[in-house]
């Protein structure tokens, strides 16, 4: 007879339906539930999160983040998996790597980080400030793809090392922002490195993002303002640089002469320019 009228819902993540006694419920409500299989499992490093949170913005950014642990409770997963994050396998920490939808806006996150606070201090979630980074990707609907991703690789460090060197010249100020400052998998630049190596602190491995990896989080406020500045910053490389490369008319493969290497050059330069001033302006309590 209990069982029969024990209540009833379907898991977050995968809508099979179970029974609260065999799974997890949200704390005070009826609302939420995590089967079995989803209050421990993880899905594969590899498992991308292709849902869509929100409506397109007339500034066309999109935004996910690599939210890694070093623990998360029941409770903690559940919680990430209602605001739309899977959790994943990473061998390099020891909790899930929360990887979030596709957001549209920054409304949604900023929503949620009171949240996440409340999860850190009441231990759902632990992170190990020496390992677990908050990697934030920033896209943009029509002016990131294969083709202007390409070029931001040729004119990688005119765009992304005086920035770097902006943030190597105040660890203070980096490490409040970013929480952090550079480690090996999240490291600055020179002149001599590759465009392509995983671990510079802006990723552009993808094609459809920038990979701003210097980003972990600490609490609302802070992760706060290094969302903002890697918004403004990506807007800046999209509107300044990546516009121009498509009304330009500029290909995939294409042999630049040294005109059009010298102009792109100049234009990257000012750009890297840009986000430098961007960064001296920027302030934990703005």
């Amino acid at each position: 007879m209990g069982n029969n009228t024990t209540p009833k819902c379907s898991c977050v993540n995968c809508n099979n339906i179970g029974k609260y006694a065999y799974g997890v419920r949200r704390r005070g409500m009826n609302n939420a539930y995590l089967c079995e299989y989803h209050k421990q499992g993880l899905e594969s490093y590899f498992t991308e999160n292709n849902m869509f949170w929100g409506k397109p913005k007339a500034h066309g950014l999109t935004f996910g983040i690599e939210f890694e642990t070093d623990y998360a409770s029941e409770y903690g997963r559940l919680e990430m998996m209602l605001e739309g994050f899977l959790p994943t396998a990473d061998s390099s920490i020891n909790g899930p790597e929360f990887k979030s939808p596709i957001f549209y806006g920054t409304n949604s996150i900023i929503a949620f980080l009171p949240t996440i606070d409340e999860m850190i201090n009441n231990y759902d979630i632990r992170i190990n400030f020496s390992e677990n980074g908050t990697h934030t990707h920033v896209g943009h609907v029509s002016l990131l793809n294969d083709l202007t991703m390409n070029y931001i690789r040729r004119f990688y460090h005119s765009l992304f090392l005086p920035l770097s060197k902006a943030l190597e010249e105040n660890p203070a100020k980096t490490a409040d922002i970013f929480g952090r400052y550079f480690t090996y998998y999240a490291d600055r630049i020179n002149e001599h490195s590759s465009a392509e190596n995983h671990c510079n602190f802006v990723n552009v491995q993808h094609n459809k993002t920038l990979e701003w990896r210097l980003v972990q989080y600490h609490n609302a406020k802070q992760y706060a303002a290094a969302l903002t500045f890697c918004r403004k910053a990506s807007a800046i490389v999209f509107n300044d640089f990546c516009s121009f490369i498509q009304e330009a008319g500029y290909y995939s493969g294409q042999t630049l002469s040294a005109d059009q290497i010298a102009e792109l050059k100049r234009l990257a330069g000012k750009v890297g320019k840009k986000l430098v001033k961007l960064w001296e302006k920027t302030n934990l309590d703005d």
